[in-house]
């Protein structure tokens, strides 16, 4: 699974890592940043502890998997658009 940047095509990929809360999870695999379906709240990229970094634009995400399409993210005082997608090539997007 990965993730591109849509300002500069900046790409993170994500690999499945066991499960959270009953449904996969996803680790980057250069840091200890996590995707995952949280409780009662969606999809989400976060840290280990918890703290939410990024989410699905147009829905919070209640599947079994990430939703594929437009994420955000948000960093300090600045704020990306990712698309995520599951497999190998770009989706269709921005």
């Amino acid at each position: 699974m990965r993730f591109v940047r849509c300002v500069d095509g900046l790409t993170y990929e994500f690999v499945r890592e066991g499960d959270a809360h009953g449904f996969p999870a996803y680790k980057r695999v250069d840091r200890d940043i996590w995707c995952r379906r949280l409780p009662d709240f969606g999809w989400v990229v976060c840290l280990e502890s918890g703290q939410v970094s990024a989410r699905p634009f147009d829905d919070a995400g209640q599947g079994a998997v990430p939703p594929e399409g437009v994420w955000v993210s948000r960093k300090g005082d600045r704020s990306y658009v990712y698309e995520l997608t599951h497999g190998e090539g770009r989706s269709v997007g921005l």
